[in-house]
């Protein structure tokens, strides 16, 4: 007898928790919103420079994201803008798994069908379906009682307005765009970095982010480790003073570095006034 292939879950019940609450997107998603909350918590108040202007950072409160999430309590939780970066993955579990998603997880839960009570909850309809009731049949009833109804039962035929792509609609009280794992990391060490090195350059920064995810990172000339930058006279060359510099083998680096930091600070803004994740430009 063959080997049975296990049906894969429809993208629906994938998102399903434990608690039989459904998430729009990946729980990394809500890690890294709860995350970058927390960064913008610990540098509130501070101005930053993007392309030569200086913003100054601060959450609007009056926005409904910062009155359904108590912004204090994270606050308080433990730093994650460190050099050392040995403590910040505890700091960030204690965050997110010990109170962010105890706290809040229903905020990102799309509503549901309720079986089985006979309370109405606010912004539902109670619906009683008889025993062994074939599921085409209640289909076509919830149909038919969708179209006596002024609301039409909206029928979705790609994107809709206001819609983006892994920005789709819904009906959780936050809603979160989808985000790139990898994208994510990279701006979180390059934050971190940077903000508890101001005395770092681009490379250092360059350095010092990929070793920290990758230990064990190949880098030019096959150095492994965080390789060390000198300086040394130009062979040849007339004035013995013209210098150049490993540095050069980076230029590409240095600028996609660059190019991090100002992602880092727009996302930052962004989420203070309630947009999650975006940094390609400020709203």
């Amino acid at each position: 007898m063959g080997k049975v292939r296990k049906k894969l879950k429809s993208f629906e019940d994938r998102r399903i928790g434990h608690d039989s609450g459904r998430f729009k997107q990946d729980i990394n998603v809500y890690r890294w919103f709860a995350v970058f909350i927390k960064c913008g918590l610990e540098l509130e108040g501070k101005t930053l420079s993007i392309r030569g202007k200086n913003y100054k950072l601060k959450f609007d409160t009056n926005h409904k994201w910062w009155k359904l999430i108590d912004l204090k309590s994270i606050k308080k939780t433990p730093k994650i803008i460190k050099s050392d970066y040995k403590s910040v993955p505890k700091s960030i579990d204690q965050l997110f798994n010990g109170m962010f998603m105890q706290k809040y997880r229903n905020l990102f839960n799309e509503k549901k069908t309720i079986i089985g009570e006979a309370d109405i909850l606010k912004d539902h309809t109670l619906m009683q379906i008889p025993e062994n009731y074939p599921i085409k049949s209640i289909l076509s009833d919830i149909r038919n009682w969708y179209s006596q109804k002024e609301v039409k039962l909206r029928v979705k035929k790609g994107r809709q307005k206001g819609e983006t792509k892994g920005n789709t609609r819904g009906s959780a009280d936050i809603l979160l765009d989808l985000t790139n794992e990898e994208v994510m990391k990279r701006l979180f060490h390059t934050l971190r970095i940077d903000q508890s090195n101001p005395e770092f350059t681009n490379l250092d920064i360059y350095l010092n982010r990929t070793f920290t995810m990758n230990k064990k990172h190949i880098f030019k000339n096959g150095l492994t480790g965080i390789p060390k930058i000198v300086r040394t006279n130009m062979k040849g060359a007339r004035d013995t003073r013209t210098t150049q510099t490993s540095r050069m083998d980076y230029d590409s680096e240095i600028r996609s570095t660059q190019r991090d930091i100002r992602y880092y600070k727009i996302l930052l803004f962004n989420l203070s006034k309630g947009v999650f994740p975006k940094f390609d430009n400020l709203i």
